[in-house]
């Protein structure tokens, strides 16, 4: 295994013609152990919620046992990603093992390799799949903290690659299904055992996956836009009661927490950090949201708000930008946590698509009102190439470049 290799030669750091002896093994086993723990805590109480304490608590060590081991959070957040990269490798060779020597496309089984990946993400590889989550968002933010977290991006693409490196046209292929569950893995995590969602999310897959040259039955386009209904109906009384705007100082403090959300996301907010920002005493923020649950919701709610009358402003034309990119994201993880943000991760999500499906079906070339699955699917995987870009810390608008390869398959049909 790579990363007890690299603990191995820390432990034997001065003498590197030393033995791997007993006590080097049982070092590297106890690295191990403590990030396994970051990565449980991670899960657990995000990326914010890792702190040296709580991955001690969890791996039952003390503090200064951790910092000697690994050194402080910066550092362990970086062995983190390793680990995850070395776990990413494994589970897709795994996965690859599956196919058996057989080609998918040909055979008919890329729409069912790509759900079951994603329900392999939400099982049985949750942990990872939420670890690589919150790094992927902490990434698009401030990608200099964490260089390594394109690496472990990267292992998913490759896998792809190398499954459809076979297919006629397999390697833009394989990008846009990375792509498409780049996006769709938190959401997987958060509604997968909705069954309107799992529903709506094969009928999309299969949508993406299409011969764009094969025209959709028009009642399994009216099937896929009912689903989209049906899981939105759940949601309706709490996101109508969101979108009532308040008025006094829990309103403007609401505003105040939004924008800490928007600038660096909720692992930033705390009552002070709110205090701060709004220039209020820590006890007033207190008084309005008691709790740091009270804050998360109040500001979550707010960004709510907004997007929903930019939405309305713009008239179905806007493109997606990177911040919605991120709060649907965050809001799809804090829905992981916390059921009670469920309902703002389901509608921030349709909306998203809703917000730039005009302006991709031009970019792509395509009837707005035609194939609508298939648009939607195509904005899931515009937006997690746009999540990918904003990881590398490129500055780019990150949809045009990918509708180019959609709009390229959509006119070659």
């Amino acid at each position: 295994m790579v990363i007890l290799d690299c603990f191995v030669l820390r432990d034997m750091e001065g003498d590197m013609n030393a033995p791997a002896d007993r006590t080097a093994i049982r070092n590297a086993a106890a690295n191990i152990t403590i990030v396994d723990a970051a990565r449980t805590v991670i899960a657990e109480l995000g990326l914010a919620g890792m702190s040296l304490r709580t991955v001690a608590e969890q791996a039952e060590m003390s503090v200064g046992s951790i910092s000697y081991r690994i050194g402080d959070r910066a550092a362990l957040v970086t062995a983190v990603i390793a680990r995850e990269i070395e776990l990413a490798d494994a589970v897709a060779k795994g996965f690859l093992l599956r196919l058996n020597g057989i080609e998918p496309v040909g055979a008919g089984l890329l729409p069912d390799l790509v759900g079951a990946w994603l329900d392999l993400m939400a099982g049985e590889q949750r942990i990872s799949a939420i670890v690589t989550c919150e790094l992927a968002l902490l990434a698009s933010r401030i990608p200099e903290t964490v260089p390594d977290v394109p690496r472990l991006i990267d292992r998913s693409a490759a896998m792809w690659r190398e499954m459809l490196k076979m297919s006629p046209d397999g390697d833009r292929l394989a990008d846009a299904i990375h792509a498409y569950c780049l996006d769709e893995r938190p959401f997987s995590i958060a509604l997968g055992d909705m069954a309107d969602y799992r529903l709506l999310r094969q009928s999309t897959i299969r949508a993406l996956l299409r011969d764009p040259a094969e025209a959709p039955a028009p009642a399994a386009s009216q099937w896929h836009m009912a689903l989209v209904d049906r899981l939105a109906v759940p949601s309706a009384d709490a996101l109508d009661a969101a979108d009532i705007i308040p008025q006094g100082p829990k309103a403007a403090l609401a505003d105040h927490v939004a924008d800490l959300i928007v600038a660096d996301g909720v692992g930033a907010l705390s009552h002070r950090a709110v205090a701060q920002a709004s220039g209020m005493a820590a006890s007033s923020v207190a008084h309005h949201f008691p709790t740091h649950r009270d804050i998360v919701f109040g500001g979550v709610e707010a960004i709510y708000r907004r997007m929903r009358t930019d939405i309305r402003a713009s008239n179905g034309t806007a493109p997606g930008s990177g911040t919605i990119i991120q709060l649907t994201h965050e809001s799809a993880l804090l829905a992981n946590r916390n059921p009670a943000f469920l309902p703002f991760a389901i509608d921030m999500r349709r909306r998203r698509a809703e917000n730039v499906h005009v302006q991709v079906a031009e970019w792509i070339g395509v009837p707005v009102d035609g194939d609508r699955a298939r648009i939607q699917a195509i904005v899931v995987a515009l937006i997690g190439h746009g999540l990918e870009i904003l990881a590398r810390g490129a500055l780019a608008e990150p949809f045009p470049d990918m509708s180019r390869h959609f709009a390229r398959i959509e006119r070659s049909s």
